[in-house]
């Protein structure tokens, strides 16, 4: 028995073609009106210190990278919804039904640029957006607003200088305004070493900082190290908006320094919190670009929705987009209160919109 063929280069082309073309106009478009959005959010800002010269430019052209790769996912869905309806409105997606091509046949093509674009995510992720985004902030905390960086972000630890000496924190929780596993280095006029306090957490109280159960040893002239009363810490010259600037986000992370930072506050006795969480994001997202693809050829051919405009398929993209991103961010905050592991966080969106996806593909008509 002779079994059909498949399609054609000619044909596998053309309807890669019918995706990629909707989806590079799709992420265009999205990415200029997240620039605008960012542009009217930081406007007054922009105004205060004359962001809007090449300083400004320099700082919304180094964004670019990282809101490229939130926007993947959804430029996806609409590309595939835009190009399947223009094919469906032409009816030329029911003439290749008519002579015997399959819908996974038309959707393997699709979801094979899909994949590409997965890879292509991960990779950017990984490579361009840590270093684009780190200078982007950096732009825009210090050069633009003139900030001074009191300290460093070194060997996965926050160094400051503090009055009188140098501060050292393992983590800086900055919801909470607390410092982590925090070391006092007092230095004397002569620089040599004097006091080191040390202190299981800092809170910041509005005014100072707070430690939690502090404890000084005293370093005399002949290097003998004794236990001190308990001295005053080091009051309010570092303020939380002076931490803030050395919290690098997630994304400023790759995620060999972000298994590096976890471990390191694992062997420290710290809970890395929702760091977990951002790491296995960083696997599930870029997979997100695929199941969007998936999930737009199976609403598109099952049934062939002849009647759905290209508004109509642009609206359908935008509301399945947000209810994807409702879901992330819903789990993912569920994931960083450790009401569920880090796992089930990162993967159940995807999961959930998988099963819709395959479930409407399995159980639609085949014309």
């Amino acid at each position: 028995m002779n079994e059909r063929p498949r399609l054609s280069p000619t044909l596998d082309h053309f309807l890669a073609g019918q995706f990629f073309g909707p989806f590079l106009v799709c992420l265009a478009a999205f990415t200029l009106a997240y620039l605008l959005g960012d542009v009217f959010d930081r406007f007054n800002d922009l105004i205060h210190y004359g962001g809007f010269g090449l300083l400004g430019l320099e700082y919304f052209a180094l964004k670019i990278p990282l809101i490229i790769s939130q926007l993947l996912p959804v430029a996806c869905l609409a590309g595939v919804l835009l190009g399947f309806a223009l094919l469906n409105r032409s009816g030329e997606v029911l003439a290749c039904q008519q002579l015997g091509i399959s819908r996974l046949e038309m959707a393997l093509p699709v979801l094979a640029v899909a994949a590409l674009i997965s890879v292509f995510d991960f990779t950017v992720s990984e490579t361009i957006v840590p270093l684009a985004t780190r200078q982007s902030r950096y732009l825009y905390e210090v050069e633009l607003k003139k900030r001074e960086i009191k300290g460093v972000f070194a060997n996965q630890r926050i160094w400051v200088r503090v009055r009188s000496g140098f501060l050292s924190a393992d983590r800086y929780d900055q919801k909470t305004q607390t410092m982590r596993g925090v070391t006092v280095y007092r230095l004397g006029p002569d620089y040599d070493l004097r006091d080191i306090v040390h202190a299981k957490t800092a809170t910041w109280n509005g005014n100072s900082w707070t430690p939690e159960d502090p404890t000084t040893y005293r370093i005399a002239n002949n290097g003998v190290v004794s236990t001190a009363e308990r001295s005053a810490f080091f009051g309010n010259s570092v303020k939380p908006s002076d931490l803030s600037l050395l919290r690098l986000d997630p994304e400023e992370f790759s995620l060999w320094d972000l298994d590096h930072y976890i471990r390191d506050l694992k062997r420290k006795g710290l809970d890395p919190g929702g760091y977990v969480v951002d790491r296995d994001l960083k696997y599930a997202m870029p997979v997100a670009c695929l199941i969007m693809v998936a999930l737009g050829i199976a609403l598109s051919l099952d049934p062939l929705p002849r009647h759905l405009s290209l508004g109509r398929s642009f609206g359908l993209a935008i509301g399945i987009g947000f209810g994807y991103w409702l879901a992330f961010g819903l789990t993912s905050s569920l994931g960083r209160s450790a009401i569920i592991p880090a796992a089930v966080a990162a993967w159940l969106p995807n999961l959930v919109f998988s099963m819709v996806a395959f479930s409407i593909f399995l159980f639609g008509e085949e014309h």
